[in-house]
């Protein structure tokens, strides 16, 4: 193996682990920890601060080493052009969910700095309310990073598939 073959291979690496602590940590704080802290099971708020402000600092390197490799390994695969229309179509798709996830993770940090956010009441509105919760916020960026590793595994099997 030879030196730039390791580089390679130390850049997917890192792009791997990068994305899979993003995700894996968004899930971890999704499916255990909030629903702890909403229990009351962690009653110190002081806690859940100090763990977001860590997590956030945790996902700022990732969107960094993220942003760093993904660009070494774009132009690495695009560069001898053998991959073919598929591969660029399917890479624009998961570059545009990527873009879609780091906007959604901007505009969360903007609207928690920002201040109150008014809440509608009545049964209607909270039902919706929670709905809305669902399919947006750090649910939705956790369902698209999941996608993403999709597809990243289907852009592996494209590549394999039309390079030989």
């Amino acid at each position: 193996m030879g030196f730039f073959e390791l580089f390679h291979l130390i850049v997917r690496w890192a792009h791997f682990v990068s994305a899979a602590a993003w995700v894996g940590g968004s899930l971890f704080w999704l499916f255990v920890l909030k629903p702890a802290a909403e229990n009351k099971k962690l009653k110190d708020e002081t806690f859940m601060r100090e763990t977001a402000a860590e997590f956030r600092s945790t996902v700022d390197t990732c969107i960094f080493v993220l942003l760093a490799t993904g660009a070494v390994m774009t132009f690495n695969r695009l560069t001898p052009g053998d991959v073919g229309v598929t591969y660029v179509a399917i890479l624009g798709a998961k570059i545009a969910v990527v873009a879609i996830m780091f906007y959604l993770i901007r505009a969360r940090r903007h609207r928690l700095i920002g201040g109150s956010v008014s809440t509608p009441t009545g049964k209607s509105s909270l039902f919706s309310i929670r709905i809305l919760r669902m399919l947006t916020g750090y649910n939705l960026v956790v369902v698209l990073g999941l996608l993403v590793f999709l597809l990243s595994n289907l852009l592996q099997y494209v590549y394999n598939y039309t390079t030989g």
